[in-house]
Protein backbone atom coordinates (compact mmCIF):
# COMPACT_ATOMS: atom_id res chain seq x y z
CA UNK A 1 0.00 0.00 0.00
CA UNK A 2 2.03 3.25 -1.20
CA UNK A 3 2.00 5.99 1.80
CA UNK A 4 0.43 9.42 1.16
CA UNK A 5 1.83 12.45 1.92
CA UNK A 6 -0.52 12.97 4.05
CA UNK A 7 0.70 10.09 6.00
CA UNK A 8 4.10 10.93 5.88
CA UNK A 9 3.34 14.37 7.03
CA UNK A 10 1.66 13.39 9.58
CA UNK A 11 4.86 10.52 10.90
CA UNK A 12 6.79 13.31 10.59
CA UNK A 13 4.92 15.14 12.76
CA UNK A 14 4.71 12.59 15.35
CA UNK A 15 8.21 12.14 15.56
CA UNK A 16 9.41 15.54 15.86
CA UNK A 17 6.15 15.91 18.58
CA UNK A 18 7.65 12.95 20.48
CA UNK A 19 11.45 14.60 20.27
CA UNK A 20 10.59 17.39 21.86
CA UNK A 21 8.50 15.91 24.54
CA UNK A 22 11.59 13.89 25.45
CA UNK A 23 13.70 16.84 25.48
CA UNK A 24 11.36 18.55 27.41
CA UNK A 25 10.90 16.06 29.95
CA UNK A 26 14.69 15.81 30.15
CA UNK A 27 15.26 19.21 30.60
CA UNK A 28 13.06 19.25 32.96
CA UNK A 29 14.40 16.10 34.92
CA UNK A 30 18.04 17.36 34.62
CA UNK A 31 16.92 21.27 35.94
CA UNK A 32 15.40 19.98 39.09
CA UNK A 33 18.68 17.66 39.77
CA UNK A 34 20.63 20.95 39.43
CA UNK A 35 18.78 22.74 41.44
CA UNK A 36 18.50 20.65 44.43
CA UNK A 37 22.10 19.59 44.34
CA UNK A 38 23.53 23.24 44.29
CA UNK A 39 21.09 24.26 47.14
CA UNK A 40 22.48 22.04 49.39
CA UNK A 41 25.62 22.80 51.74
CA UNK A 42 28.23 20.26 50.91
CA UNK A 43 30.03 20.68 54.13
CA UNK A 44 29.50 21.67 57.86
CA UNK A 45 31.50 24.75 57.19
CA UNK A 46 29.30 25.91 54.10
CA UNK A 47 26.36 25.51 56.04
CA UNK A 48 27.38 27.41 59.14
CA UNK A 49 27.99 30.32 56.78
CA UNK A 50 24.80 30.12 55.51
CA UNK A 51 23.20 29.66 58.92
CA UNK A 52 24.77 33.27 59.96
CA UNK A 53 24.51 34.70 56.59
CA UNK A 54 20.49 34.06 57.28
CA UNK A 55 20.49 34.96 60.42
CA UNK A 56 22.24 38.10 59.34
CA UNK A 57 20.10 38.85 56.48
CA UNK A 58 16.43 37.09 57.23
CA UNK A 59 16.39 37.52 60.63
CA UNK A 60 18.55 40.70 61.20
CA UNK A 61 20.96 39.62 63.74
CA UNK A 62 23.36 42.04 65.19
CA UNK A 63 27.36 41.41 64.88
CA UNK A 64 27.36 40.84 69.07
CA UNK A 65 24.54 38.07 68.33
CA UNK A 66 26.44 37.06 65.56
CA UNK A 67 29.22 35.76 68.12
CA UNK A 68 26.38 34.57 70.42
CA UNK A 69 25.15 32.34 67.87
CA UNK A 70 28.48 31.40 66.60
CA UNK A 71 29.22 30.11 70.75
CA UNK A 72 26.42 28.03 70.59
CA UNK A 73 26.66 26.50 67.29
CA UNK A 74 30.40 24.99 68.78
CA UNK A 75 28.46 24.37 71.98
CA UNK A 76 25.83 21.91 69.69
CA UNK A 77 28.70 21.24 67.67
CA UNK A 78 30.93 19.60 70.54
CA UNK A 79 27.47 17.89 72.32
CA UNK A 80 26.62 15.97 69.07
CA UNK A 81 30.68 14.96 68.66
CA UNK A 82 30.08 13.80 72.62
CA UNK A 83 27.00 12.01 71.57
CA UNK A 84 28.23 10.26 68.24
CA UNK A 85 31.47 8.93 70.18
CA UNK A 86 28.93 7.50 72.92
CA UNK A 87 26.81 5.58 70.22
CA UNK A 88 30.08 4.54 68.28
CA UNK A 89 30.48 1.28 70.04
CA UNK A 90 26.66 0.18 69.52
CA UNK A 91 27.16 1.26 65.55
CA UNK A 92 30.23 -0.74 65.73
CA UNK A 93 28.80 -3.80 67.36
CA UNK A 94 25.76 -3.67 65.20
CA UNK A 95 27.95 -3.63 62.19
CA UNK A 96 29.84 -6.49 63.41
CA UNK A 97 26.87 -8.78 63.60
CA UNK A 98 25.57 -7.78 60.55
CA UNK A 99 29.39 -8.83 58.85
CA UNK A 100 28.57 -12.22 60.89
CA UNK A 101 25.21 -12.59 59.57
CA UNK A 102 26.05 -12.09 55.88
CA UNK A 103 29.50 -14.47 55.83
CA UNK A 104 27.33 -17.17 57.40
CA UNK A 105 25.09 -17.40 54.67
CA UNK A 106 28.39 -17.45 52.45
CA UNK A 107 30.62 -20.34 51.26
CA UNK A 108 33.95 -19.84 52.02
CA UNK A 109 35.10 -18.38 48.52
CA UNK A 110 32.49 -16.05 48.76
CA UNK A 111 33.39 -15.00 52.29
CA UNK A 112 36.88 -13.75 51.07
CA UNK A 113 35.51 -11.98 47.64
CA UNK A 114 33.36 -10.54 50.52
CA UNK A 115 36.21 -9.43 52.73
CA UNK A 116 38.11 -7.89 49.46
CA UNK A 117 34.55 -6.30 48.52
CA UNK A 118 34.27 -4.93 52.21
CA UNK A 119 38.01 -3.02 51.95
CA UNK A 120 37.42 -1.88 48.49
CA UNK A 121 34.79 -0.28 49.63
CA UNK A 122 36.30 1.06 53.14
CA UNK A 123 39.03 2.77 51.07
CA UNK A 124 36.79 4.47 48.98
CA UNK A 125 34.71 6.00 51.88
CA UNK A 126 38.51 6.74 52.94
CA UNK A 127 39.18 8.98 49.92
CA UNK A 128 35.45 10.16 49.68
CA UNK A 129 36.21 11.62 53.49
CA UNK A 130 39.89 13.02 52.69
CA UNK A 131 38.53 14.69 49.33
CA UNK A 132 35.62 16.87 51.28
Amino acid sequence: MPRTRISIALYLCLVFASGMLVGIVSNRLYATNTASANNSPRSMSEFRKRYLDGMRTKVGASEKQILEITRTLDETKRKYDELAAQEQPLHDKIQQDHVEEIKALLNDRQKIAYDNWRTERERAKQQAKQTK
